[in-house]
């Protein structure tokens, strides 16, 4: 995975930019909202020159100084409308006129904020949304050891928390920016029209706040990364923690897993209090030489009153100006320094999104399993760590073939590389001929049905339990997988049957129930092949007993892969491969091997108390 510090900004734009193209009508709408409000913002601030000459009299701006003007006269243009359209000859009618005048000013600013706040909000969730989705999509389609290697809490923290701060640090700031930045513009013309030496003077003292404040913007960026970081191991904490919830009483560990998150929250909380040291800077320097500036031009506009080179009503408007002028600079600056918190979040997604998958898509389909999957002369490795040896056999339709052995012997991994989570360093894996390194690997997996030691159920009705991802399967097809699996009559005791909602993770049932429907979930797909990776060693004697039955009553006619601690399990099993330090090193039937006097006889001894 690349770091997500190596990431530019113009290498994030580029990658984000295609998140926004869907909703480039609702932008266009939102830069004309905003900058409608940011015209009606200037014009509030730039009618004060004729309110204080209609007001105290004064020369009128057609009669005003004809001297060239920077800016192209825009506030003279404004001062003639308002004196053609709006000032009467009567006093009384001229007041009434700026009255309403004004009124409609604010009441158009205002409508202008609220369309545009409305469209924002639009486009924020929406590409909120398409990141979101995108990113889940893309996570999902990633190899195993992606997840091997990334903690669970991690992703969730970056599907919420990076995803969240990249809306309000980064698509949110888009917004203000470009709202912001248009009232500068036009404050700054109207500026220039009024005075180009005061506006010179204003931002000559200002610019040197604004470099000073962009020194700030790289320690901001790192500071925003270790908060994310330090935001992603406490959610990973608290993920864990919530799961192995019933392991924490049991084990009396609640103050350890508290003290830990306390010590992660800290972390957190340490690393904003210093990003917010510096980001409290931002607006200090750029209050401070703000009012620097409105001094500077104060001071300097007074002697230019006084050798009559400017109107006391428009050095009036200017320092009005000048004064609004402040706000979205401020804005500007305090949205730039936010959003290196949210360059960060944007490299995590993006170094998320440009991870590859390790196990890469064959292009041949495959329908139906109708002869054998041969293992050849398999090794496999994770790391430097050698799990499995030159293993050789076959699975031949019809067959249950049992893989049993000792923890860490290479039995679950094995069936991983079956259902091709990861591909071995040498040797191969075919079915019915084909190295499956060629097939789709979506309609290949769906040729299987896995049952595994934790039963994975969600917060929904049994029914759906049952037919997850298959939307297509009856309800007469849910019911006779349940009944196969022994789970038809306990689900009819239930409150309401199969549409009974069965909790988080099926906490309503027990072990029993959970793995029984996590059978009929298997059968209910009809796969070719059935797995089973120690299905019933999490049980209770009396629920692994009705387990196994349904297990057996599974197997009848199927082609079945069963790895099992308890040996009672595979009795009955086609054959029975032995695993010892990653390689088989006894085959056979149950009988066969207890003849042979081996490691499968020493294992059956030591769990039947057999001398």
């Amino acid at each position: 995975m690349r770091d997500p510090s190596s990431y530019s900004v113009g290498e994030l734009t580029r990658r984000i930019a295609p998140f926004v193209r869907p909703f480039t009508g609702l932008v266009i709408l939102s830069f004309g909202a905003n900058l409608l409000f940011s015209l009606m913002d200037a014009a509030v601030l730039a009618i004060v020159d004729p309110v204080f000459r209609t007001l105290f009299g004064g020369e009128s701006p057609t009669a005003a100084s004809t001297k060239p003007i920077v800016g192209g006269g825009v506030k003279q243009m404004f001062d003639a409308f308002i004196f053609r359209v709006v000032i009467a000859p009567d006093f009384f009618d001229s007041i009434r006129n700026l009255s309403i005048f004004i009124f409609l000013l604010f009441l158009i600013r205002g409508l202008a904020k609220y369309v545009g706040r409305l469209v924002s909000v639009r486009i924020e969730e929406g590409i909120m949304k398409s990141v979101r989705d995108a990113l889940f999509t893309h996570v999902s389609s990633l190899s195993m050891d992606y997840f091997s290697r990334r903690k669970t809490g991690d992703i969730m923290s970056l599907l919420t928390n990076d995803v969240g701060v990249l809306n309000q640090a980064t698509v949110q700031s888009i917004t203000t920016l470009w709202k912001e930045t248009t009232s500068v513009v036009i404050f700054l013309a109207v500026l220039f029209s009024i005075s180009a030496k005061l506006t010179l003077i204003a931002f000559g003292v200002s610019i040197t706040g604004l470099l000073l404040i962009r020194t700030a913007t790289t320690v901001l960026r790192r500071y925003g990364s270790r908060m994310q970081q330090a935001q992603a191991d406490y959610t990973s904490t608290l993920q864990e923690s919530v799961l192995g919830i019933r392991v924490i009483k049991a084990l009396g560990v609640e103050q350890a897993m508290i003290n830990r998150f306390r010590e992660q929250t800290y972390q957190y909380v340490r690393m904003a209090v210093r990003n917010g040291r510096v980001m409290g800077l931002v607006p200090v320097v750029n209050d401070t030489f703000g009012i620097l500036a409105l001094v500077g031009v104060f001071f300097a506009g007074g002697v230019s009153l006084a050798n009559g080179e400017i109107e006391p009503s428009s050095l009036v408007t200017f320092l009005f100006l000048l004064f609004g002028l402040m706000s979205p600079i401020t804005a500007i600056v305090s949205t730039i320094s936010n959003m290196q918190r949210g360059i960060a979040a944007g490299a995590n997604i993006t170094a998320t999104l440009d991870e590859q998958p390790t196990i890469s898509n064959g292009i041949e389909s495959v329908a139906r399993f109708s002869s054998a999957i041969e293992v050849r002369n398999v090794s496999f490795s994770y790391g430097h760590e050698e799990v499995l040896r030159n293993v050789s056999f076959t699975i031949r339709k019809g067959e249950t073939i049992a893989l049993v052995g000792s923890s860490g012997s290479g039995k679950s991994t094995m069936l991983d590389l079956l259902l091709r989570f990861y591909d071995p360093q040498h040797g191969s894996i075919t079915i019915d001929g084909r190295d499956i390194r060629t097939l789709q690997q979506g309609p290949y997996r769906q040729l299987f049905g896995m049952v595994s030691q934790e039963t994975i159920l969600f917060n929904d009705t049994v029914e759906e339990n049952i037919r997850l991802g298959s939307p297509t399967v009856s309800s007469e097809a849910v019911v006779a997988a349940a009944t196969i699996a022994h789970a038809d009559i306990f689900i009819r005791q239930l409150g309401k049957g199969y549409h009974t909602v069965i909790g988080d993770r099926g906490m309503r049932l027990s072990g029993g129930q959970r793995q029984r429907l996590a059978i009929a979930r298997a059968l209910v797909r009809q796969p070719d092949v059935l797995l089973f990776d120690e299905a019933t060693s999490a049980l209770d004697t009396e629920s692994e007993r009705i387990v196994q039955e349904a297990i057996s009553d599974v197997l009848t006619d199927r082609t079945a892969v069963i790895v099992a601690h308890r040996l009672s399990t595979v009795v009955h099993a086609t054959r029975i491969l032995v695993f010892d330090q990653g390689s088989i090193v006894e085959e056979g039937t149950h009988s066969e091997l207890l003849a042979r006097d081996g490691v499968y006889a020493r294992l059956h001894a030591l769990q039947f108390h057999h001398v």
